[in-house]
């Protein structure tokens, strides 16, 4: 018995302490569960609570994207009226206020390092209303609004715009806000200029108002080729100075606007119409910055090489003159990148470029591609930079800038390769062309205008080579916001679409 009651009494022992031990642990255990419960509705709250401002943040940012659309829909829309398009192949990037640097930049990206600390403003002020060659059209003054509203509470402002001349594309950014709420809209559109009536030839006064009667264009019978061969002269220089319009071949008044410009049948020795583009009696006025000057070759009389070293910018070289005859060649490679030709002041006046004989200026490609005539850029800035062509010479694909002289057709016939009857093949903005006459019968020209200076009266019987302006130009588009040429430009499809985060 006494065995039986041991065993009884340890066996209650342990249930009672099992017992004991159970009741210590689910005191402890239903707390634990009750704080996890309380925990997982308090995160329900606040998930709930996060995602309806979530929602509403969304729903505002959602709303301020909407109006950066608008507003960049308003904005093409204005760039697509002609008084405004002219502003397209111009620039303009305000500050950021949160880096102090313009929006974009020069490749029209944010963020890429190119930004710079002043703003740029090509838009604010221009107005070519007033230019002779704008007033035919009618465009009137540029009216873009760079702001506006968008219901009771939304506004959007145009920040940026970039033109890339040799993408031909542009770059706009529109900022939105509404309620506090900012965001924006980068696009990148295709940008080209109607280059139908390219000034392919431009005869422009250097010192407007001065009283000098300067910018003669006497083509005597000599050629001007090609459907971009559009000529701008100056009317008062011109023997018919009442001539404001333009006269496209085979008009009524082409008679008139060819005696303008010393190539009637009667009068100079012309045979038929010699021009193959339009004529305009409108002062364009270039003036194309100075740029960054390269090495300096001095004097170059004998056939040699320059090349282009780069394709995102021009290679400079700075030359004094170039004298070159027989059968002497100076080449330009720009396969590797364009080439700008910049003449600083020689030491022998009058004769920056002198060619003779069968001597060339070419511009060349070795790649398979044509050569551009936007490639290799003649920059004769100085007060005495006459180029003298004489016999079967010639520049070929060649963008000729003179900002104070002339260039004197001395030829007796064609010095180009590819057959055409030329002695230049590019585009030709300079003061004065003057030509050789076909016979002392024809005018005489008194190229300066101003009492007691000579007339030109070199002969050179039948003679006609001259000027062929190719049919790509597009590699000059950048040039275009330095003459006050009335261009046309149109956008095209998006090419980029981007949302920007403020």
């Amino acid at each position: 018995m006494s065995t039986l009651l041991y065993y009884l009494v340890i066996h209650r022992s342990r249930r009672l302490k099992s017992k004991q031990q159970e009741q210590g642990f689910a005191l402890p255990l239903a707390l634990g569960l009750g704080f996890v419960m309380v925990i997982l509705g308090l995160s329900t709250m606040m998930i709930a609570q996060s995602d309806r401002i979530s929602a509403f943040n969304r729903k505002e940012a959602g709303a301020s994207l909407a109006i950066a659309e608008g507003g960049m829909a308003r904005s093409l829309a204005q760039l697509t009226i002609p008084n405004n398009a002219v502003l397209l192949n111009r620039n303009y990037d305000t500050i950021n206020p949160k880096t102090g640097k313009t929006y974009l930049g020069p490749d029209g990206m944010f963020n890429n390092g190119d930004e710079e600390t002043s703003a740029i403003d090509e838009w604010t002020g221009y107005d070519p209303s007033s230019q002779p060659c704008h007033q035919s059209k009618g465009w009137g003054s540029p009216n873009f609004a760079t702001t506006g509203a968008m219901g009771a509470t939304g506004s959007y402002t145009l920040r940026a715009y970039r033109f890339n001349p040799q993408e031909q594309k542009g770059t706009l950014f529109v900022e939105a806000s509404r309620d506090g709420k900012t965001t924006g809209v980068l696009i990148t559109i295709a940008v080209k200029p109607d280059l139908e009536g390219f000034p392919g030839v431009v005869l422009h006064d250097p010192n407007p108002g001065s009283g000098g009667a300067v910018g003669v264009l006497a083509l005597r019978g000599r050629q001007i080729l090609g459907s971009k061969g559009n000529v701008y002269y100056y009317p008062p220089s011109s023997p018919d100075p009442s001539l404001t319009g333009s006269s496209a071949p085979g008009d009524s008044t082409r008679s008139e606007y060819l005696n303008a410009v010393f190539s009637s049948a009667v009068s100079d020795g012309a045979s038929g119409d010699t021009v193959s583009g339009t004529l305009f009696a409108c002062l364009l006025r270039p003036n194309i910055p100075d740029g960054i000057k390269g090495t300096n070759f001095g004097k170059i009389t004998t056939s040699q090489t320059l090349n282009g070293v780069s394709a995102t910018s021009p290679t400079l070289y700075q030359i004094e003159q170039i004298d070159l005859a027989g059968n002497d060649v100076l080449t330009i490679d720009t396969t590797n990148g364009p080439v700008v030709l910049d003449f600083v002041k020689n030491s022998a006046p009058k004769q920056s470029i002198s060619l003779r004989d069968s001597a060339k200026i070419l511009n060349i490609r070795t790649d398979g591609e044509p050569p551009r005539v936007g490639g290799l850029r003649l920059n004769l800035r100085g007060g005495e930079d006459t180029i003298l062509l004489y016999d079967q010479t010639c520049i070929q694909n060649a963008f000729i800038w003179s900002a104070r002289d002339e260039i004197q057709l001395l030829t007796s016939g064609p010095g180009c390769p590819g057959g055409q009857n030329t002695n230049i093949e590019g585009v030709v903005w300079v003061e004065d062309i003057l030509s050789s006459k076909n016979a002392a019968s024809n005018r005489d020209v008194n190229f300066i205008g101003e009492v007691g200076e000579p007339y030109d009266t070199i002969i050179t019987p039948n003679a006609t080579s001259g000027i062929a302006v190719p049919e790509d130009v597009s590699s000059l588009i950048d040039i275009l916001k330095y003459v006050d040429w009335p261009a046309r430009y149109r956008f095209g499809g998006v090419l980029q679409w981007q949302r920007v985060r403020l």
